[in-house]
């Protein structure tokens, strides 16, 4: 335990990062400026002065909450974090309201505090913190409707059930009396496989992968960019510390990668189109984490690292046109190339980063994980991230900007297309720089990485093979171009089972049971009426007990009730 201040250590990066977002909700004007402007800027650099084992915690009711454990994989993680915060901060700071600033810093401040704490306890209270930030962040965009709204909600009711989820795990790990300390749980306890599924959840797991491209694109410009950071890359890293080579992983992360990749490749929202992709490349980090070798466990951080930069890029060149020409569907865009220099430009250098060209980010990164699937000879692994390293060519890589800057279409929204105002132009800059920097100083960014290697990705064999797997993939995306709609279309996904055949079962079984309530109740009031009929007719003030009797009838009753007791009692 570290000999200092505790007030020093309680004011971790991600506290202070969620001070921020609750002073936001009533800052305006420079003050708010400022305070997005400055805030990851402090927190980035108290991250980096913190040694590299430092650790804090308290009691409290009972459990040692470790507010502070810092790793190499988890300083990593936040310093991403950190980065997009303070990139689409900037953006945001052009449309985003007040509410979706203050929301959005509460989000980063969780996730960044998800990778520095130390317990499964604390782990839980900020991952449900996030839950809620991360949708007040969908449910600011207030411009979207009722179609944001219900979004918003399945967003939420999702995240609660991973939470709840996750919670019976811990309190199952807890009443065992395991250990709830940062590491990977062992055994195979019920309680282990409820925290497994909780973080999946969050990972956009089958069958619930539905709902990051259902929910992020409902959500503001600048939101999306802030959803498509933190929570599925939390997921991943709370995989990695707790989970770290579960083979089940692997084929859950394949799944992940083939879906994203097809479905992408059928969509004709550009905001989607980038959705999908998400889960495709988060299942690359999956399948890293579930080989759970040195090398792999190295790829999933540094390609999370690289994902959330260029990622960060697309979807800021994304919004940066949904503000300009208020259009995300491929029919409606195109020829803007000449009117958005800057955003062109900055967006084909994140999907070139995403494609893996050499000198980019994911040229580096991605390469880590293929080479750890060959080297433990998982053959069918090697080949699927393979095939999908070449479909990230039709989505994020060539599609996306494609359909959005370069392909020559005529539309009246385009001619109101420009660049986003200096800030943002800023923020594009930036990340797009940071894609490069990666790509061109590799070793700069392995050396932070939780284990140590030695990698060379720019041999030539590894040069040609990617060049050779890029260049036909680039080829076959404009000779099947034709084949290709861009008119708007509908994709079933599993998300229908919760929009049609269940809502109406449950539908159904509200009807009958408010059915069932009015028979019963029917049925109450008429034997009571029935009742009362009775008693009444007998007792009211014409019943035959109320009668006046004559005295010959009455003396006969009397007769007649002697002689039955008289037979009665002699039997």
């Amino acid at each position: 335990m570290i000999n200092s201040p505790a007030l020093d250590y309680c004011l971790t990066p991600g506290v202070l990062v969620i001070l921020a977002g609750c002073i936001l909700t009533c800052a305006h004007g420079w003050g708010q400026r400022l305070l997005v402007l400055a805030m990851p800027i402090v927190a980035l650099l108290k991250l980096w002065n913190y040694a590299a084992d430092a650790q804090w915690s308290c009691a409290a009711a009972g459990f040692n909450l470790q507010l502070l454990h810092v790793t190499s994989a988890g300083r990593l993680f936040a310093t991403a974090f950190i980065i997009a915060l303070w990139l689409g901060g900037m953006f945001a700071l052009q449309s985003a309201s007040r509410a979706e600033l203050a929301s959005a810093f509460v989000y980063a401040g969780s996730a960044i505090s998800v990778t520095l704490c130390g317990d499964l306890v604390t782990l839980f209270l900020f991952w449900e913190l996030m839950a809620l930030a991360s949708t007040m962040v969908i449910w600011s965009h207030v411009a979207g409707g009722e179609a944001t709204r219900r979004a918003g909600l399945r967003y939420l009711l999702v995240h609660l059930f991973g939470g709840v989820v996750l919670l019976a795990g811990i309190a199952g790990m807890a009443a065992s009396g395991a250990d709830l300390t940062l590491g990977i749980i062992h055994g195979d306890s019920l309680a282990r496989w409820l925290i497994l599924i909780g973080f999946l959840v969050n990972a956009g797991a089958p069958p619930l992968s539905f709902w990051i491209a259902d929910a992020y694109p409902a959500s503001s410009p600048s939101g999306m960019v802030f959803l498509a950071a933190f929570t599925t890359k939390t997921a991943v890293y709370v995989l990695l510390s707790y989970f770290a080579g579960t083979t089940l992983l692997i084929s859950v992360g394949l799944y992940m990668a083939v879906y994203g990749a097809v479905y992408a490749v059928r969509e004709t929202n550009v905001r989607r189109i980038l959705a999908y992709s998400v889960v495709n490349q988060v299942g690359f980090m999956v399948v890293a984490v579930g080989i759970g070798t040195p090398t792999a466990l190295n790829g999933a951080t540094a390609h999370a690292f690289a994902h959330i930069m260029y990622k960060t890029v697309l979807l800021l060149g994304a919004g940066s046109v949904l503000l300009s020409v208020g259009k995300d569907q491929a029919a409606d865009l195109g020829n803007l190339a000449r009117r958005m220099p800057w955003t062109t430009a900055c967006v084909i250098v994140g999907a070139l980063a995403s494609m893996g060209v050499p000198l980019t980010s994911s040229f580096v990164t991605k390469s880590l994980i293929i080479q750890a699937a060959s080297e433990q000879q998982l053959l069918w692994s090697w080949i699927i991230l393979t095939v999908c390293s070449a479909a990230v060519v039709f989505n994020a890589g060539v599609r996306f900007p494609w359909l959005t800057f370069l392909q020559s279409q005529q539309s009246a929204a385009v001619e109101q297309g420009r660049d986003p105002a200096l800030l943002s132009r800023v923020a594009l800059g930036g990340g797009a720089g940071v894609c490069v920097l990666v790509g061109v100083f590799p070793q700069q960014l392995y050396a932070l990485l939780p284990f140590a290697g030695s990698y060379h990705p720019y041999s030539l064999s590894h040069v040609v093979e990617q060049l050779q797997l890029l260049v036909p993939a680039a080829l076959l995306f404009f000779a099947t171009l034709p084949l290709f709609s861009v008119m708007p279309q509908r994709q079933l996904d599993t998300d229908w089972l919760l929009r049609k055949p269940l809502f109406i079962v449950w539908q159904d079984f509200v009807l009958q049971l408010f059915a069932l309530g009015l028979r019963g109740r029917s049925m109450a009031v008429s034997s009571f009426i029935r009742g009362f009929k009775i008693v009444f007719r007998h007792h009211g003030p014409r019943g035959v007990l109320s009668r006046s009797w004559p005295t010959g009838s009455i003396a006969l009753w009397v007769a007649i009730l002697l002689a039955s007791y008289v037979v009665l009692f002699n039997l």
